[in-house]
């Protein structure tokens, strides 16, 4: 049905090759697994940074994966970040927030993984100002 639908199979394309890494790592058993952890990754930071930046984010995702990541968020209600996680615990929580019942996953090692991808995929300038919003301690978080 939407195989002759070229910007859909490029989005698609676009979002698998943030999932190769997160599945070459090892630590998730399906795409499925790493799909929903990358999404609930993207969702926390985007509650976490000023409105404004995050829509920034956004547009350096992936079609399908910004489809994604607005999902559920009314940006036109928002003045200041959503989240006020201000350690790489309360940070966890976000992400568990929004996994829906993938709680088995390891996001001590899968959130950093995540986060490292997103900030090596989208344009530089735009990954250090996403990161100047976190709290050092999530930004260290995200190096690891």
């Amino acid at each position: 049905m939407f195989e002759d639908i070229k910007a859909i199979q490029k989005s698609m394309a676009s979002t698998a090759e943030f999932l190769k890494p997160l599945m070459a790592s090892g630590e998730f058993n399906n795409n499925n697994d790493a799909f929903v952890l990358l999404k609930a990754t993207l969702k926390a930071i985007r509650d976490r940074v000023t409105p404004g930046e995050s829509m920034h984010l956004a547009g350096q995702l992936p079609a399908l994966l910004r489809g994604f990541y607005f999902e559920g968020y009314d940006f036109s209600k928002m003045q200041a970040p959503v989240s006020q996680a201000k350690d790489v615990f309360d940070f966890l929580s976000d992400v568990r927030f929004h996994l829906g019942g993938h709680d088995y996953l390891n996001l001590e090692k899968t959130v950093p993984l995540a986060m490292r991808i997103i900030f090596d995929s989208i344009d530089q300038g735009e990954a250090r100002q996403v990161k100047q919003q976190l709290p050092k301690e999530i930004q260290d978080f995200s190096m690891q």
